[in-house]
Order: structure tokens, then sequence, then C-alpha cells
């Protein structure tokens, strides 16, 4: 019960902290080095509650596919099995979810679900009745079903069946039993994924309360799932101590009284706040957690106040310079651009002006000696017209001499 009320005091703790660097955290990266090796344009928060919503999930669907095993078979070397892979598989699979590149745990879990396709596709390691294995390949459907989505809806061009292919091929080189005790995972086949997008690619910087969150998120479901890793292991080691046929159905009977332990440890949990009110160790160690977390909250509260303080002053007056510099690089650079153009517009000018006159002139010169060639065609025509005149006066009185004398 004490054990109960740290970990309520743990995840409040970690509430309490999520919610003051709610305002000073600062978000993460859109897209963490590994994603951006590939073509998914999704943003790795979305990808990452997607992802870890699926840790709930495929713990469910491997306890339900698992239960029903156990329901249809009475052999125990098949029961045993069945239980270490409860045991084992879904830790592996919860594990593999909540790596901290989103990413790096989706691509770990289809791995996961390609080692226990390639298990479960060789009748001669597990020996599975039929229908034992169409609950189990069902269940697989589904997790590569859930998986699928997530990929095909990353991006407008991610392919998701050319990313399966290669994780089964590598799957294949990385087998695993039943026990997966000494499974491989994916951090070798992402080394591919890690040159090409830069040597820290599975280096996720994420914010402190993402992290912080996938941490409550992972207590909540391991809370969840103490009481039945217990009685799987207590199944376990019932099992493994049975000599002989004769001990079967009393070891069966003790199996099935194992199942009711979630609920005993579901009623020592309501059993919590009456403890709180017994004894005064309690009460004391209870307002001493609270007045550390209200002191440590108290300090957290003003050291974020100094640092945003700080950090505004230091921001508006970066920024103020910054502004200022670049307007008057602007400043500059638009007089430069002016002067520029007015030196061309007044070259253009003066060419035109130079055109102009040059054409004035010529002009000039052309009316002028058409005016000088019609001046002197009239002197020649009227020098013609006297000369013409005088020279019929001439005749006219040369005649009258000739009269005269004759």
């Amino acid at each position: 019960m004490r054990k109960c009320r740290q970990l309520d005091s743990i995840v409040l703790c970690f509430a309490l902290f999520t919610m003051v660097l709610q305002g000073c955290s600062t978000s993460g990266p859109r897209q963490t080095r590994l994603m951006k090796s590939t073509k998914m344009t999704i943003s790795s928060a979305q990808l990452r509650v997607q992802v870890r919503s699926l840790a709930g999930r495929f713990s469910g669907l491997m306890e339900q596919a698992g239960n029903r095993v156990l329901e249809r078979t009475d052999d125990p070397a098949m029961k045993r099995r069945a239980l270490l892979w409860l045991t084992n598989g879904i830790p592996a699979i919860q594990q593999a979810l909540f790596q901290p590149d989103p990413l790096a745990a989706l691509i770990d879990a289809q791995f996961l679900v390609a080692q226990m396709r390639i298990y479960f596709d060789a009748p001669s390691a597990h020996n599975l009745p039929s229908e034992n294995l169409k609950i189990v390949n069902r269940m697989l459907d589904e997790m590569e079903s859930d998986i699928k989505f997530i990929v095909d809806n990353a991006g407008p061009d991610t392919d998701y069946e050319a990313g399966r292919a290669f994780i089964y091929e590598a799957a294949e080189s990385n087998p695993t039993d039943s026990g997966f005790t000494a499974r491989r995972g994916s951090t070798a086949m992402l080394a591919e994924f890690t040159a090409r997008a830069g040597g820290g690619a599975l280096k996720s910087i994420g914010s402190i309360t993402e992290t912080v969150e996938d941490l409550v998120a992972r207590i909540d479901l391991n809370a969840e799932y103490v009481p039945k890793f217990a009685r799987w292991q207590a199944q376990i080691l019932i099992l493994d101590d049975i000599k002989g046929d004769e001990n079967f159905e009393t070891v069966m009977a003790a199996i099935e009284q194992l199942q009711h332990l979630e609920l005993v440890a579901a009623f020592l949990e309501d059993l919590d706040p009456l403890v709180a009110d017994l004894p005064e160790l309690v009460t004391e160690e209870r307002e001493a957690v609270l007045d550390e977390i209200h002191a440590y909250l108290r300090e957290t509260l003003v050291f974020v106040e100094l640092q945003r303080t700080t950090l505004m002053h230091e921001d508006v007056r970066t920024e103020r310079e910054a502004i200022l510099a670049a307007v008057r690089e602007e400043r500059l650079a638009v007089l430069a651009a002016i002067s520029e153009e007015r030196r061309i517009v007044l070259e253009a000018i003066g060419k035109e002006r130079v055109a102009v006159f040059a054409d004035l002139d010529t002009l000039t010169d052309e009316a002028f000696t058409r005016e000088v060639n019609k001046l002197f065609v009239r002197g020649l025509i009227l020098i013609a017209i006297v000369l013409a005149g005088f020279a019929a006066i001439t005749f006219l009185g040369v005649r009258a001499l000739n009269r005269k004398q004759g």
C-alpha cells in the first residue's frame, strides 16, 4: 500500500511539473531527422500521438488472442508457450511503441509483428492447432492494418508495401521465439535510415512536456498490466511444477483461481483512501510530500518568471536592433536604386534631346535648301522673261528703223 501511495505521489509530481512547463517548454521539431529521411509530411507530434495510441490497442489484441488460445487448449506445454508469449510479448510491443522517435517506434512495432508472423508461420516451432493459428493471424492482420493506416496517411507519397517488404526481409535474418527474451530489435535495420538522414537520425529531441506525457502514459499502461503479468508468471511457475498427469486437474483448478488476482489488486487499490485517514505517519508523510511539491513549484515558478522576463528583454532589444539594421539597409538600397534610375533617365533624356536637335537641324537644312532652289528657279524664269522682253523690244526697234530707212 505504501508503494501505491508513492506511485500516486510520483504521478502527481510529474503532472504538476508538466503544468509548470506548459508555458516555457519549447515544442519539438516538426519532424525528427529520421522522419526527414522518408517521404512523410506529417509532423512528429501528430505521428507521436498516433503511435502511442497503438500501445494500449496492441497490448489488448495480444491479451485477447492469448486468452482465446489458453481457453482452447488443455496441453500444459501449449499453455506455457502462450503464457510466455503474453508475459514477454506485451512488454516487447509496449517497449517498441514507446521509443523516443515516433517513426523508429512504428518501425520497431512493424518489425516485431513481422518476427511474430514469421515465427507462427513455422508450425514446427509452436505446434499450434489451425483454429488457434487463425486467431493469432487475425490479430497480426489487425496490427498491420493499423500500422498501414498510419503510414498511408503520413504523406501523399508514402509506400507502406515497400517498407513492409524491407522490414520482413530484415526480420527473416533476426528471428525470435515464443519467449521473446532474446529478441533483436530494429536498431541495426535503422542504420540505413540513420546514414541517409545524418549521424544523429535516431536522436529524437522533443519537448519536455512530450517526454513526461509519454512517461505518464507508459506508467498508466504498466499499472494496468502489472497484475496480469503477475498472474501469468504465477501460472507459468505452477505449470513448471507439474510432475505428472495425476496433478494436472489440480493444477488447472489452481490456475483458474489465479484469474482473480486482478480483482484482489483492484480491491486493495480501493482501500487506499482509507489508509490515509488511519495512521498519523501516513498523514505526516503526505503533508511533507505536498510541502516539498509546493516549495519546488514556487521555486520553479520564480525561475520561470525570471527566465521569461530576461528572455523577453533580450529578445525585444535584439529584435529592435535587427529591425533598425534591416530598415537602414533597405533605405540605402532604395536610395541607391533611385540614384541609378535617375542617372539612367537623365542619360536617356540627353540622348533624346541631341537626337531631336539633330533631326531639327536636318529638317531646317532641307527646308532652306528647298526654298533657295525655288527662289533660284523663279529668278531664272524672271531673267528669261526679261531677256525675252528685251529681245522683243530690240527686234521691234530694229524693224522700225528699217522701215524708216526704206
